[in-house]
């Protein structure tokens, strides 16, 4: 909420403190109206509510996700040639995890455990391919 019609610069102020105390008292004037705002509404929840970690290694790629309240039968896991998609609702939590990552991998070598609350997922990577071919001038 700023004013337009503010008063003219005080070439005096060179670390622009008369801007930042207007600032201020704008805020200052919109916290009755927020105090009206239902705490629920003032706070957001995270899409979803464990970890995720990535290790990239030499042969394979590991996630480990924390998923505590899921049980294994509610996660669905997706992987592509350069991501992945974990995806899970069980009493009343919600998990949406997407990493996309550089290495290619191979889709069906993807071995995952579930044990405790964390989820683990093994990928296998594949030899890079090389783009394009080789011409010789003849």
């Amino acid at each position: 909420m700023r004013r337009n019609n503010r008063r003219k610069p005080d070439p005096n102020d060179i670390f622009g403190l008369t801007d930042l105390l207007d600032s201020w008292i704008d805020m200052m004037q919109m916290m009755p109206i927020m105090e009206m705002v239902p705490d629920r509404v003032r706070t957001s929840k995270p899409k979803h509510e464990g970890t995720m970690s990535y290790e990239d290694r030499e042969k394979d790629i590991v996630f480990t996700i924390d998923m505590p309240g899921v049980e294994k039968k509610d996660i669905d896991i997706t992987v592509l040639e350069h991501s992945i998609l974990v995806k899970s609702e069980s009493n009343g939590r919600k998990y949406n995890y997407a990493r996309k990552f550089k290495p290619s991998v191979d889709e069906n070598s993807a071995t995952a455990t579930f044990k405790n609350g964390v989820l683990d997922i093994t990928i296998k990577k594949i030899a890079s391919k090389e783009i394009g071919k080789q011409v010789k001038i003849k």
